[in-house]
């Protein structure tokens, strides 16, 4: 797939704040969006654990923002309901925020008010798959940089299909890869069309794993040499109980290997990797009821 393919070009992408005389300075940064969109702060908070984000995914306003916090609207589409609502209570309070999306109506608002705001290239592709240009954009707004080495994982994506076709994939990770497992979840549930779910040791050992067998499951292991030895010894007890799918990468690496993982497992489901009818279908049911 053309978009995969291109996915690392997408950190060659160079952002620029427009209105940025009014971007307020912050040490405390709050992020709403929704899906995709919110993806870029759960893999830089987890990328850099000194930074204080905060992820709201909701209507109305994070419960602890207030006029010293810097918000983060960020929403691909730029049309997102959630995103917007969180915007327009924004301005009613004057909390300070910043807009990112490739266009819609938030880039409407952020012209018409004269705020700060990052307009993504290339509307055209799905959030999921837009990520690496919503990373960049908050990595220019936190002021951090990231340097992996990127390289493209087609082979391996497709070898793990194959694998993990017609069962439920499980990923489990530490809590410090948590971000990375739950775009692996939501690439398989978008893309593929597969039912599929991620957890994090030790927090699994207590309770999911009583209700799991090989029958219906597959699992993939994202392990870290960061991770804490205990979270160690745990994947390890765990991999000689179960047969398991066991990657370590940085994350950007992990992110393109899910979505060539999910582009096969989508074409052995002889289904449409990019389609998302049912998500769209609730969109326009919602619309006929605006509040």
């Amino acid at each position: 797939m053309k978009i995969i393919k291109n996915f690392k070009k997408q950190f060659d992408y160079k952002p620029t704040i427009r209105n940025r005389d009014k971007l307020k300075k912050s040490k405390d940064f709050f992020v709403a969006g929704m899906g995709g969109s919110h993806l870029s702060a759960d893999i830089i908070r987890d990328i850099f654990p000194e930074l204080n984000i905060q992820v709201h995914s909701d209507y109305g306003l994070p419960r602890k923002i207030n006029k010293e916090s810097l918000l983060i609207l960020s929403s691909f589409s730029g049309n997102t309901e959630e995103v917007l609502d969180t915007c327009y209570c924004a301005l009613k309070a004057k909390i300070p925020l910043i807009i990112v999306s490739s266009g819609g109506q938030l880039i409407e608002i952020a012209k018409n008010n004269v705020l700060p705001y990052i307009e993504l290239p290339d509307s055209s592709i799905p959030p999921r798959m837009a990520l690496g240009y919503s990373i960049k954009a908050l990595l220019k707004i936190v002021n951090k940089k990231i340097d992996f080495e990127i390289k493209d994982n087609e082979n391996l994506g497709k070898k793990i299909a194959k694998k993990v076709k017609g069962t439920i994939p499980l990923i489990y990770s530490s809590n410090r890869n948590k971000s990375i497992g739950y775009i692996w979840k939501i690439n398989f549930n978008e893309n593929s069309k597969n039912p599929a779910f991620n957890n994090v040791f030790p927090e699994l050992n207590h309770n999911e794993v009583e209700g799991i067998n090989e029958k219906d499951f597959s699992f993939i292991i994202i392990e870290d040499e960061l991770d804490h030895p205990r979270v160690k010894l745990r994947m390890e007890i765990f991999k000689k109980k179960y047969k398991t799918i066991t990657l370590k990468d940085n994350p950007i690496n992990l992110i393109i290997l899910s979505l060539w993982t999910s582009y096969y497992l989508a074409l052995e489901n002889k289904v449409d990797p990019i389609s998302v009818n049912k998500i769209e279908e609730l969109k326009k049911e919602l619309s006929q009821w605006q509040s």
